[in-house]
């Protein structure tokens, strides 16, 4: 096995599981850093098995939004793209929590930080990629009805 594909291997696995993005892709696309998530500073191992884990966790909200089963053969750019957005969320998300999890709205009220990561954004993308469960076929069952006539 070459240099490339090995990279190319470590580069989606993680552990056992496939995932459709990297900690790389993340990691350049948000900017994240181990001291942003309290890590010490090389850290590195820390934080790529928390990207990681988000990642994961991306790729399961999209699959069950879908009510699909993703897998290494049939993830489309577009599929990767949601989910690369949707797991940058999450890091924003922690990372705003952890610098100011409570908002100030006027000069009476203060409210949570929202945990909604999933947006609407990320849900219109997803839409050409729903698969409607109700026009599935259920399991057919057999039914067998012995005895006499009288």
């Amino acid at each position: 096995m070459g240099e490339s594909s090995l990279l190319l291997f470590n580069f989606l696995l993680y552990g056992d599981k496939f995932m459709w993005i990297s900690v790389d892709d993340v990691i350049n696309f948000t900017g994240l850093k181990p001291k942003h998530l309290n890590l010490e500073k090389d850290d590195t191992t820390g934080l790529n098995n928390i990207v990681s884990d988000w990642i994961n966790q991306s790729q399961d909200l999209i699959n069950m939004y879908t009510n699909r089963n993703y897998t290494d053969d049939n993830v489309r750019d577009a599929i990767r793209n949601i989910c690369l957005r949707l797991t940058s969320n999450m890091v924003t998300l922690a990372i705003q929590k952890r610098d100011n999890p409570i908002i100030k709205v006027n000069d009476w009220t203060i409210q949570g930080l929202s945990s909604d990561i999933f947006t609407d954004d990320l849900k219109e993308d997803l839409k050409p990629f729903v698969k409607d469960s109700s026009t599935e076929p259920d399991s057919i069952g057999v039914l067998a009805i012995t005895g006499r006539d009288e």
